[in-house]
C-alpha cells in the first residue's frame, strides 16, 4: 500500500535521510568489522600483530622463522636472500570466526598474503594449526625477499612444497610430507587408473602443458583441488623425485619465472615430464595413503613420513 504523498518528505529531503542511513549501514559494517590486535610479537625476521593466546603467537613465531631458516637454506646461493630486509609483516587472528569477520571479500581461503602482511588464524583444533599460514608465508618470502615473478603453479606448488612438510622440534623437514596438510589429504581422493592416457582422457589429470601455460585444462573454479594436488606435486617430484636428479635445476627455473619455455629449457620436454609425474603422483598416493591403481599394490614408492590423516 503506497503512502499518502502528504506523509512523505519532499524529495530532495528524502534522498539525503537515504544516504544517511547507506553511511550509517556503512560505518556500522566497517566497525563490526575493525579488527585490534592485542599485542606484538616479535622474532627475528617477523613483526606478528595479533589477537590470538600470547603462547600461540610465540608458537606461530617460532613456526615462520624454521620456514624461513628452510627457504633460505634452500636457495642460500640467491643474492637477494644475503640482502638485509625489513621485518616480514603477519596478522594472527584469535580464532577462524574472528578472522572471517574481519575480512568478509576472502571467500574459501584459509589465509591470504596481501602485500606487506600474511593473514591467518590459530585453530586449537586442528592437529597442524600453521600449514595455511606457512603457504602463505611461503608467498610472502618469493615476493618479498627471494624478488620472484613466478607463473602461478610455480608460485603455488612451491608454498605447497614447503608447507605440506614436517614441522619437528622446530625444524621444517622440506620434502617430507605431512598429510595433515592441504591438499596431501585430498590424495586419497584422487582415482587413478594407472594409465595415464586413460586418466587424461576422463579428466582424473589435468594435462603438463596446461598446468604449465595456465590455460587450456577445466576449471579452475569447479576443480580447485585437484589443481592444488598438481601444482604440489609437480614442485615435489622437482625436488624430490627422480632421485634428485632435477633439484639443481630448480633454482634457475624458478629465477627466470618457470614459464613453460623455461621450463623445458631446465627440467625437460613436456610429454616426458608427463610420464615421470604421473608416476611420481602414483608414488606419493601410494606411500601416504597406501593406494594404488584399481585398489592393487603399488611397487611405486616416495621417500616421505607422515602422520595420521585429519
Amino acid at each position: 500500500m503506497k503512502a499518502p504523498a502528504w506523509l512523505l518528505p519532499p524529495k530532495p529531503r528524502r534522498l539525503l535521510i537515504l544516504f544517511g542511513l547507506l553511511l550509517a549501514i556503512l560505518a556500522g559494517e566497517k566497525i563490526y568489522r575493525l579488527w585490534s590486535p592485542t599485542h606484538t610479537h616479535s622474532t627475528t625476521h617477523y613483526t606478528i600483530l595479533s589477537s590470538a593466546m600470547p603462547p600461540q603467537s610465540v608458537e606461530t613465531g617460532d613456526k615462520v622463522e624454521a620456514l624461513y631458516t628452510a627457504y633460505t637454506e634452500t636457495f642460500k646461493v640467491w643474492p637477494e636472500l644475503q640482502q638485509p630486509h625489513e621485518k616480514l609483516q603477519l596478522k594472527l587472528f584469535k580464532d577462524r570466526q574472528e578472522f572471517r569477520r574481519c575480512n568478509r571479500a576472502i571467500g574459501w581461503a584459509e589465509a591470504f598474503y596481501r602485500a606487506p602482511c600474511c593473514h591467518a588464524y590459530y585453530s586449537a583444533d586442528e592437529l597442524n594449526p600453521h600449514h595455511w599460514m606457512l603457504h602463505e608465508a611461503v608467498h610472502q618470502l618469493n615476493h618479498e625477499v627471494a624478488r620472484l615473478d613466478l607463473a602461478k603453479w610455480a608460485d603455488e606448488g612451491l608454498s605447497e612444497y614447503f608447507s605440506t612438510s614436517f614441522l619437528r622440534d622446530g625444524k621444517l623437514e622440506v620434502g617430507k610430507v605431512d598429510r595433515n596438510t592441504y591438499p596431501v589429504w585430498w590424495l586419497d581422493e584422487l582415482s587413478l587408473s594407472g594409465k595415464l592416457e586413460q586418466d587424461l582422457k576422463n579428466g582424473t589429470v589435468i594435462p603438463l602443458q596446461a598446468i604449465l601455460e595456465g590455460r587450456g585444462g577445466p576449471s579452475l573454479d569447479d576443480n580447485f583441488n585437484l589443481y592444488y594436488l598438481h601444482w604440489w606435486s609437480l614442485t615435489h617430484l622437482l625436488f624430490e623425485g627422480q632421485n634428485g636428479k632435477y633439484r639443481e635445476h630448480v633454482a634457475p627455473l624458478l629465477r627466470e619465472g618457470a614459464s613453460l619455455a623455461s621450463f623445458e629449457k631446465h627440467i625437460g620436454p613436456v610429454e616426458k615430464l608427463q610420464a615421470e609425474w604421473y608416476q611420481h603422483l602414483q608414488g606419493l598416493q601410494w606411500t601416504l595413503f597406501h593406494i594404488g591403481p584399481a585398489n592393487q599394490s603399488n611397487p611405486r614408492s616416495v621417500k616421505s613420513s607422515s602422520s595420521s590423516p585429519r
